[in-house]
């Protein structure tokens, strides 16, 4: 019997042992669709979207939101015309020309492997407090350039942002992880929850300079990778779970590349 969006769905709730969050779920197509085949990737952007068709994908799993602005598909408060803006106009018509459907899983999939995949990546080892996506690790204490240049090398990145209140020489021994978006001046809440368990340095995806600034005025560092290169490892993990739990499906993962460089 070929497996279904719903039997994917029913997978995904297994695992994070709750039902899809309200911002997760069929967001093109039919529920009951059947999937041979089915491209997982961090955002369904233009160039994901036209793999997954030249490829012959019936499923697009994605973990970011579809379209802009960020939850336009949930939330209320959506500008006017912005079902036609450039970007949603393109994703829509891929996802219409290649008759794909495509499923969101957002923070179910961050509980399920993304978060322990990201500190796994780092080199990091069992937490010293906290639990769930809340864990704070510790390492042997070293410089904020030393520990700078240790990411650079786990992640592969030429480069890195770092915020330094004290300076590069700061020594830092106890790591928190806002991966993915959690860097951001949005979800300083988690920054701060991380601060009660004595994290003294942050090694995060994504971060902006309200992000930044709530740290630094903490007097704790923050290492900035990616939003994509902190979550592709996990993505990239679930896509091999995926395909051992449902051997009639193709499982393709579709590495969203770094949108930007350093020049």
């Amino acid at each position: 019997m070929v497996p279904t969006v719903a039997d994917i769905v029913a997978y995904v709730e297994d695992l994070a042992g709750h039902p899809l969050n309200p911002d997760e779920g069929v967001q093109h197509g039919s529920p009951e669709r059947q999937v041979r085949k089915v491209l997982l990737c961090w955002m369904a952007t233009v160039s994901a979207l036209n793999v997954a068709g030249e490829h012959g994908c019936d499923l697009v799993l994605t973990h970011e939101s579809l379209y802009y602005p960020y939850d336009a598909i949930v939330r209320q408060d959506n500008p006017l015309g912005w079902e036609e803006w450039c970007t949603n106009r393109r994703r829509r018509e891929l996802l219409q020309k290649y008759n794909l459907s495509l499923l969101r899983v957002h923070g179910s999939l961050d509980e399920i492997c993304i978060f322990d995949d990201f500190a796994q990546q780092l080199g990091l080892g069992e937490p010293v407090a906290g639990e769930g996506i809340y864990k704070v690790y510790e390492i042997a204490p070293c410089t904020l350039a030393e520990l700078a240049e240790r990411v650079k090398a786990r992640v592969g990145m030429a480069a890195v942002r770092v915020c330094a209140p004290r300076g590069m020489e700061q020594t830092v021994r106890r790591v928190g992880l806002p991966w993915g978006g959690l860097g951001l001046f949005v979800n300083v809440a988690y920054q701060q929850r991380l601060i009660e368990q004595g994290c003294d340095v942050f090694i995060a995806g994504e971060s902006d300079d309200y992000g930044f600034r709530f740290a630094a005025e903490c007097g704790i560092p923050m290492i900035e990778t990616s939003h994509e290169v902190s979550e592709n490892p996990g993505l990239a993990h679930f896509a091999k779970m995926l395909a051992e739990c449902f051997p009639e499906i193709e499982v393709e993962f579709y590495r969203c590349p770094l949108i930007w460089r350093v020049v």
